[in-house]
């Protein structure tokens, strides 16, 4: 599942300081092949925290307007131009119809793909849930399955920026089609802490946690080791941001240059 990295050969970079935004650069460098944002960073000379802000940014404000974003992150910390957003200045631009057709769409594949990892088997859903906690930055080579039981996978491992130095917990837990996950699953994880030498734990499932659990993983006002919840909505974002699993389709829109019709125009 390693995605295909990127490379800035041939990419010129004698006249970043010219490019104004980091739209324009990716629509003139990214549009088939992905560019990491640290490589953007370079081009534009900008700080890469600046350049995953800038990209976090406009993420949000098009979820918040409606519009599709300017860029698609097709693997963790790579990024593309999205030629949806050719000429699109503001979402008047793009038809409501379109937009809602795609979030139609985008509904439906999430059912869809809900249903696929509720047919798995416990072994299909072994190796999602490494493919998830690959892209969650797990340390891939620390990661050691321990036991199963109940449609359970224990795994134990670490977080990739951290060394090693917090043992975590990771609960692999297949269940039904939108099967509901109650507190005790969170009590049994946080048992299995000193059993392990953790000091936190991760459940990843496709079931729905129930507000019980929730609470119960979270316990804001109590001294408690972390229970992190990933459940159904959740692992599918990540699938998704991904791009595992699913297949994304580029829509091709005409719209009218008013400048170049403003130009045949006598003065």
């Amino acid at each position: 599942m390693s995605p295909k990295t990127s490379t800035m050969g041939a990419i010129d970079l004698s006249n970043a300081k010219e490019r104004r935004t980091l739209r324009e650069w990716l629509m003139e460098n990214a549009r088939e092949n992905p560019v990491h944002y640290r490589e953007i960073a370079v081009a534009l000379d900008r700080d890469p925290a600046s350049v995953s802000a800038s990209l976090s940014i406009e993420k949000a404000q098009a979820q918040e307007t409606g519009r599709p974003a300017y860029f698609q992150r097709v693997a963790p910390g790579l990024y593309r131009f999205n030629d949806l957003c050719e000429g699109a200045i503001t979402e008047q631009q793009i038809d409501e119809d379109l937009r809602e057709k795609a979030r139609a769409s985008k509904l439906a594949t999430r059912a869809e793909m809900n249903q696929a990892i509720a047919d798995l088997d416990l072994n299909g859903f072994r190796e999602l849930a490494e493919i998830i906690l690959i892209n969650i930055r797990v340390n891939r080579d620390d990661l050691r399955e321990r036991e199963r039981y109940n449609n359970t996978i224990v795994f134990t491992g670490s977080w990739l920026d951290d060394g090693g130095r917090a043992p975590v917990v990771f609960y692999a837990k297949k269940c039904n089609l939108d099967e509901p996950i109650g507190k005790e699953t969170i009590l049994e994880i946080r048992g299995a802490f000193p059993v392990y030498g953790a000091n936190q734990g991760v459940l990843v499932s496709n079931g729905i946690c129930s507000s019980e659990a929730t609470r119960e993983a979270v316990q804001p006002n109590l001294v408690v080791p972390p229970v992190h919840i990933m459940d159904k909505e959740i692992i599918m974002n990540v699938l998704f941001e991904s791009r595992t699993g699913v297949k994304s389709s580029k829509v091709e829109i005409f719209l009218l240059d008013t400048n170049f019709f403003k130009a045949l125009m006598p003065e």
